[in-house]
């Protein structure tokens, strides 16, 4: 019987060496996640700067065109249609205040 706690001992050791390099390997895995992380920052930040930046471009030129083509543009229709409802009811009155 002596063979077999000889067996039982090497076994737990061979198993703690494979737990002892699991742990070495993981914290080996976690440093290089956390050095690509590092990296993916350094890409990643001046990627988020120029969209920052192409953002506030599109905004303020959609507000240039909101204020100088729309705007007059808007104010041109309702007066257009202002215009139109105005000769409506003056030939409307003209006819007699009916309707064809």
């Amino acid at each position: 019987m002596e063979w077999l706690a000889a067996t039982r001992d090497f076994i737990i050791i061979i198993v703690a060496l494979v737990s002892l390099a699991a742990n070495v390997l993981l914290i080996i895995l976690g440093l290089r996640i956390w050095g690509l992380m590092k990296a993916m920052k350094a890409e990643v930040d001046p990627i988020l700067a120029s969209v920052q930046r192409t953002s506030d471009t599109i905004r303020g030129t959609s507000t240039i065109v909101g204020d100088v083509v729309v705007g007059p543009l808007a104010k041109a229709a309702g007066m257009a249609v202002a215009a139109q409802t105005l000769v409506r009811n003056i030939l409307i009155l003209a006819r007699g205040g009916r309707t064809r």
